[in-house]
């Protein structure tokens, strides 16, 4: 699980262990860096202006803004070798967007040892008329603490931003998920120069944001002993649905909810029949038609969906059961076998499935609930699955217990119900055994 503490040590702009000889500010030579993440928190800068500002004051800053002519985006897109899903900016092919931040005057001396640190980004040059400063805060405004100064920036100096580079850009996912700790060191940032204005801003021009968000600062169900602001940070994210609050999850939840996501096995799925014989063009059907399946052949969630039909005794959950056999794990990576006579059954299913592999106690659960979170989980997994609901009478059932949408699903039905089986259709209708699989059986 990644850790808080590698929030700050790989933002896009990072705080550095530099112990440079001290030299009084006035003999300096400067140029500045934009920052649009973590670099915003002063509370950030103590270690890398120690040794370097013999007067001891921080960095001077003045809030700007990028334009939209720059050509850049800020989003979650950097993905940090420890762990986490950092932010970025990268060119934006619809034209590029306004990005908030702060301008810091930035010591000459500090540039070499910040370049080596900002492993995976390279610094770029922003020209004069791709920003624009805001002017500072009035004494006793929101945001308004005495940090923001008018900052006067001779011709020969030079504005930078860090950008990261292509092979370190990724969404975040489960491996490298967006942390609240990285969240609220910037926005704690934002509070502190331009209050719930700048804050906002921050939030609304930033994408990228998703359900890989984990909250992972200390003691994370009691934020009031250790998040400062965090009401007014949560109250911000809440009313953003893009930064997929709803989404984000303590560390054991995070933990169990992608837990699906990683697996490979199968669940419930029948004993093989070992002396099983014939079908091998039915079986041969089934898999054809699941993969290649026109998109009109769709249920409304957009999963492939085949039902085997025929009547009692023909051997449907048979042949279903040696489909799951012979195709785990060359295809698919996790299979599910429910009991579908009643929307009861599929549940108490679901229910035994979610304790047997995540360890949640579903005893206080509600049922919705409990199938939500499967069908969540088979929607953002990356491992191809299969739905087998065997027996099934209401096919309304389907629309109810199969996620609505995914990119690796299928689902397979048994069922004696009589529906379409013109070519064509999303049906197999399974007759007798032909004379020649008659014999092989009996032999």
């Amino acid at each position: 699980m990644p850790r808080a503490a590698a929030t700050i040590e790989n933002d896009t702009q990072v705080c550095m262990d530099i112990v440079l000889e001290e030299v009084p500010s006035h003999a300096m030579s400067f140029d500045y860096v934009f920052g649009f993440g973590s670099i915003i928190n002063t509370n950030t800068h103590a270690p890398w202006v120690s040794g370097v500002l013999s007067d001891g004051k921080a960095l001077q800053g003045q809030r700007a803004f990028i334009r939209p002519s720059f050509g850049y985006r800020r989003g979650w897109i950097f993905r940090s070798n420890t762990g986490f899903t950092a932010l970025g900016i990268a060119k934006d092919e619809a034209g590029g967007t306004a990005i908030n931040g702060v301008l810091f005057r930035i010591p000459h001396s500090m540039f070499e040892g910040f370049d080596r640190r900002e492993v995976g980004y390279d610094r770029v040059a922003v020209g004069r008329d791709h920003f624009e400063l805001v002017p500072p805060a009035a004494e006793g405004a929101e945001g308004g603490d005495g940090k923001d100064v008018a900052l006067d920036i001779r011709p020969t100096e030079k504005v930078w931003v860090y950008v990261p580079q292509a092979s370190f850009c990724g969404e975040a996912n489960e491996e490298h998920p967006i942390l609240q700790s990285y969240v609220d060191t910037v926005m704690q940032g934002c509070l502190s120069w331009g209050g719930e204005d700048m804050a906002r801003a921050f939030v609304t021009t930033t994408a990228d944001w998703s359900p890989y968000f984990l909250n992972d600062t200390p003691s994370s169900r009691r934020p009031w002993l250790f998040r400062r602001e965090y009401h007014t940070i949560d109250t911000i994210l809440q009313g953003h649905p893009a930064t997929h609050y709803a989404d984000r999850r303590h560390p054991e939840e995070f933990a169990s909810a992608f837990l699906l996501k990683m697996m490979r096995g199968t669940w419930a799925v029948p004993r093989r029949n070992t002396v099983f014989t014939g079908r091998e063009e039915e079986l041969g059907q089934i898999h054809s038609r699941l993969t290649t399946t026109p998109a009109g052949q769709y249920l409304r969630s957009g999963i492939g969906t085949l039902e085997v039909t025929g009547m009692g005794g023909v051997g449907k959950t048979q042949i279903c059961t040696e489909y799951c056999y012979r195709y785990f794990p060359s295809y698919y990576g996790l299979v599910i076998w429910l009991s579908a006579q009643s929307a009861e059954t599929v549940a108490a299913c679901y229910r035994q499935l979610m304790s047997d592999t995540t360890g949640m106690d579903v005893q206080d659960k509600d049922t919705d609930e409990v199938v939500a979170e499967v069908k969540a989980r088979l929607f953002r997994s990356k491992v191809p699955w299969l739905l087998v609901f065997d027996n099934l009478e209401d096919r309304s059932l389907l629309e109810k217990f199969v996620p609505h949408g995914g990119s690796c699903g299928h689902v397979l039905v048994t069922t004696n119900r009589l529906v379409d089986t013109n070519p064509g259709s999303a049906t197999l209708m399974l007759g007798c055994f032909n004379p020649s699989e008659s014999v092989d059986f009996l032999e």
